[in-house]
């Protein structure tokens, strides 16, 4: 990449940012270009000039859901959208960029049931609605009424969803999918009961994960029919440790940085814990993680 274009030189835009600073697990090289569109029209923008140049992109969220394992090239969009909630009765629509665990505070506040579920799931809406995000046998697709997102050709779509178009901690929306916002239809209920119900999830979260060190959430999905962090577990793993990068002791499904850990740490401790459940389980971990780059 030589210099920008014109069209996007008014987008706000940062160079060479340490992924330790944007992602929650701390771990990996330089974001090279880290463009923060304000509104659909410059993502949009952004997203026609990169397939005008033949440049490849990527989408970051709040960082939750990602390890980084070298320095990325390629320019990484990041919403900067305003943070608003859009009320109408039982539907809430939250701009891609709103936190998650925020937005089902705020629902329950509204006296709105249905995304108790969320709230001690990290990252944003976008995130949220990129791997279809769930706990406690709900997921979002079960209160999704709408959506809207930009194509890898760089049209705005407005979609209602398909359940052929989300399934266990996936989506459509994959490379080259800017997710711009979504609506969800909720249900009235006693906003005590919804509240209290929102803690003591935010508390089992806190109880049993590792929240006070630097992870990037659960690391592998679920087998169907296992349960990743049991596997992990009954392998021998809790505690098991590359560097500064360890299985943690709270939650074998979490991997944590215990504040040095480099990307070659944690990418042979991801590596290592796969080949000891596959030789002892015969089964293959698949991340539930989103991996950029390699490790030379």
């Amino acid at each position: 990449m030589t210099s920008l274009p014109d069209l996007i030189k008014p987008i706000p835009y940062r160079e060479n940012i340490s992924f330790s600073k944007l992602t929650t697990l701390g771990v990996g090289g330089q974001c090279k270009l880290l463009f923060e569109p304000v509104d659909e029209g410059q993502a949009r923008s952004l997203v026609k000039t990169f397939i005008r140049e033949g440049w490849s992109y990527r989408i970051l969220g709040g960082g939750s859901n990602l390890v980084v394992l070298s320095d990325i090239d390629e320019p990484v969009i990041r919403l900067n959208f305003k943070k608003e909630l859009k009320v109408r009765g039982r539907e809430i629509t939250a701009p891609a960029n709103y936190g998650h665990i925020r937005l089902s505070q705020e629902v329950a506040l509204q006296g709105l049931s249905g995304m108790e579920y969320a709230s001690g799931i990290p990252g944003t809406t976008g995130g949220a609605l990129h791997m279809n995000a769930g706990a406690y046998g709900r997921e979002l697709v079960q209160i999704l009424s709408r959506y809207r997102y930009i194509n890898p050709e760089g049209d705005v779509i407005d979609a209602v969803p398909d359940s052929s178009n989300f399934g266990y901690r996936w989506s459509h929306l994959g490379s080259g999918y800017v997710a711009l916002n979504f609506t969800v239809c909720l249900t009235p209920g006693d906003t005590k009961s919804i509240q209290a119900e929102v803690e003591s999830n935010l508390h089992k979260r806190g109880s049993s994960q590792p929240l006070s060190k630097r992870n990037a959430g659960c690391i592998f999905k679920n087998p169907e029919g296992h349960s990743a962090g049991r596997l992990i577990d009954q392998a021998g793993l809790k505690g098991y440790r590359v560097g500064d990068a360890e299985v943690s002791s709270e939650h074998a499904n979490f991997l944590i940085n215990h504040g040095k850990a480099t990307a070659q740490e944690f990418y042979d401790l991801m590596i290592q814990v796969q080949s000891k459940v596959q030789s002892r389980y015969g089964i293959t971990l698949e991340p539930e993680v989103e991996v950029w780059g390699n490790i030379n």
